[in-house]
């Protein structure tokens, strides 16, 4: 009965076989008498497993045969009413991840749903256009509102030819920034029936900058890199490209027009570089708009563009005339920065190469044109070149090359005008530096043929550092031969003013020459100080704080100079002659002059009357309190020698000692 249950009796035979096992494993039975007998034990434990094993073995594969390996575990049978597959979590999965990809991409993305036509802006895009992801909007007029006209409408064109022609397309916009490039790179995708369905595009940055303006292909070296069309160089090797063409060909006619604009530093100084920047770029871009296909856009200038209006015909009032009007027209139309209305005018010269074989000439003519209208204060509107100031054009360019040589060779020496402290013994105090051009065929050359085309061409620049130079030398040499507080007065111009290192040009002079800043005056016009006025006084406190003097030249020939001089940092005014020239005879110009003598006076600074030359006008001045007289009546302008004699006669060692 103890044993009625098979499974019960297998178990406890499994049982005992196991400690008899582990008895025999033991040092218990380890004794040699008992070898026999522990060698039936495992004989007997070998023949129980094997029953065991055969006992079990067809319940084991009647459960692999059932597919099942225990009863106490149920696996359900599939429901086919149930998808193995959650597909809707799926596609949510895969659109993250699309919009993750969209976003992280080094490139920005854009989507255009054709059926909806929503737009659809990476962060990263929204990035590469400067902007916030918030303000991008679902279409494309933030982009319209960010690139230029003309790469906007480009852009327009091929989207809509893509759509057409079921293609793919490329184009490059610019930001209205100067600055930024994009490549736009877009294809169209399509149903399985073939209808188009989405735009997918990128925005990236180019790693080269690409051509805007110009249909040819010309290297960085020829480009401007503000405004993107040509530079002066690869200006002048189209015009000898088209000078070529003429030599081919006798009828060939191509037309240079040169485009001013007028008053463009004004631009500057009342709003911003900045602005003044983006002014350029936009009339470079609406003067390549107004333009032909074949024509060629350059800016040769500050403020300056040249155009090649190639194979015209030989009739002004026909296509040139027409090409011209619109370029005018299209040019002087107001443009909006940055949310100003500015209004430009612009003077325009044209000249056709009917009469030039040369470059050179073409470009002197239609800059004499461009000064005859600068010179009859008649700016602004469209100038032919006629025949009547060739030969004036010729001389200006010739005047020009020359003035440049002189430059290079030196050419130049200064004359020295005394300025005399009448109420002391006619004592010299100062010296006023006057340059003059000692040409080598023409002899003594007076700087009013020659400064103002120094200080169109900028060549004033150079002029005057040399003349800085040749006056502190002279100073230096006075000072060292006992005339310890004699002064010279130095003109600065206004571009040499407007100079941004100007500052420390002077005192690498001073430097170089080893001359006292006490010893140097620098004249400057009202009219370079009025310029900017900020700047203007940074600068002349700068200079003051170098140790020498500051004159405000021609005072009273500007507006507004009363209302600002007590915010300059300057030491003299000198009246300007023209007042001088009827003190003694015309109420209005002596009470002028009374009235700047007491202005210089409350504000503690030095007057200097310039152009006297009669003993009527010194002793007004002198009755008036100005002492200190500069013109004809005392001396003109002498050579560096004769200067130092009159010194001598006017000045003793010792009271300058």
């Amino acid at each position: 009965m103890f044993f009625a249950s098979k499974q019960f009796m297998w178990r406890s035979l499994f049982v005992l076989c196991s400690l008899l096992l582990a008895l025999f494993a033991s040092d218990v039975l380890a004794l040699e008498g008992l070898i026999l007998l522990k060698a039936l034990y495992l004989l007997l434990l070998l023949v129980m497993a094997l029953a065991a094993l055969l006992y079990s073995a067809p319940k084991v594969f009647k459960k692999i045969r059932d597919g099942k390996i225990r009863n106490d575990i149920d696996i359900p049978l599939p429901d086919s009413s149930v998808l193995s597959r959650d597909y809707q979590k799926d596609l949510m999965e895969k659109e993250r991840l699309f919009q993750f990809m969209f976003n992280s991409s080094i490139d920005g993305f854009w989507t255009y749903d054709i059926p909806t036509g929503k737009v659809t802006w990476s962060d990263r895009a929204a990035f590469v256009l400067g902007l916030p992801q918030k303000v991008m909007g679902n279409s494309f007029n933030i982009l319209k509102t960010r690139v230029f006209e003309k790469d906007w409408v480009d852009f327009k064109t091929k989207l809509a030819e893509a759509l057409k022609n079921s293609d793919a397309f490329s184009t490059t916009l610019r930001l209205l920034n100067g600055k930024t490039e994009l490549i736009v790179n877009a294809r169209t995708q399509y149903t399985d029936e073939g209808r188009p369905i989405c735009v997918f595009g990128s925005l990236s940055k180019p790693t080269e900058r690409s051509l805007y303006f110009e249909k040819e292909s010309v290297s960085s070296a020829f480009k401007d890199s503000l405004t993107g069309v040509h530079n002066r160089k690869g200006f002048l090797k189209i015009l000898e490209q088209e000078m070529a063409k003429n030599k081919q060909r006798e009828d060939y006619l191509f037309a240079l027009v040169v485009l001013d604009i007028d008053h463009f530093s004004a631009i500057n100084d009342n709003y911003s570089i900045d602005l003044g920047d983006t002014l350029l770029r936009q009339v470079a871009e609406r003067v390549s708009l107004a333009c032909r296909s074949n024509d060629s856009v350059a800016r040769i200038g500050a403020d300056v563009f040249g155009v090649v209006l190639r194979n015209i015909q030989d009739n002004r009032d026909s296509e040139l005339q027409t090409i011209v009007k619109r370029l005018y027209s299209r040019v002087k139309t107001s443009l909006y920065i940055d949310s100003q209305e500015v209004f430009i005018s612009v003077s325009m010269a044209v000249v056709i190469n009917r009469e030039f074989d040369k470059v050179d000439d073409l470009l002197a003519n239609a800059n004499a044109v461009l000064r005859e209208i600068k010179r009859s204060n008649n700016r602004g509107g469209v100038h032919f070149f006629t025949s009547g100031i060739r030969e004036k054009a010729m001389q200006l360019y010739r005047l020009e090359f020359e003035l440049r040589k002189a430059i290079q060779a030196r050419e130049f020496i200064l004359y020295y005008q005394p300025i005399i402290d009448a109420s002391q013994n006619n004592r010299v105090v100062a010296f006023e530096a006057l340059v003059r051009w000692n040409n080598t065929k023409r002899g003594i050359i007076s700087p009013a043929e020659f400064i103002p085309m120094a200080e169109e061409t900028g060549l004033i620049i150079p002029l005057g550092e040399m003349i800085l130079k040749m006056a502190c030398l002279q100073a230096k040499e006075w000072v060292d031969n006992g005339y310890k507080d004699i002064k010279v007065a130095v003109n600065f111009s206004a571009k040499q003013f407007s100079v941004d290192n100007m500052v420390e040009q002077v005192k690498q002079v001073l430097y170089d020459t080893k001359l006292n800043p006490r010893n140097l005056k620098i004249e400057i016009t009202e009219y370079s100080t009025l310029r900017d006025m900020n700047k203007s006084i940074e600068i002349m406190k700068s200079l003051s704080n170098l140790g020498l003097q500051i004159s405000i030249d021609d005072f009273g020939t500007g507006y507004s100079s009363l209302v600002y001089l007590k915010n300059y940092p300057v030491h003299t005014l000198k009246m300007d002659s023209s007042f001088v020239q009827y003190i003694a005879e015309d109420e209005e110009d002596a009470a002028f002059a009374s009235m700047v003598i007491g202005i210089a006076k409350s504000l503690n600074l030095e007057i200097i009357a310039e152009g006297v030359e009669t003993k009527e006008q010194l002793d007004f001045l002198l009755n008036n309190g100005c002492s200190l007289i500069q013109g004809f009546y005392f001396s003109r302008p002498l050579p560096k020698d004769q200067a130092f004699e009159y010194l001598k006669n006017h000045t003793p060692k010792e009271i300058q000692c």
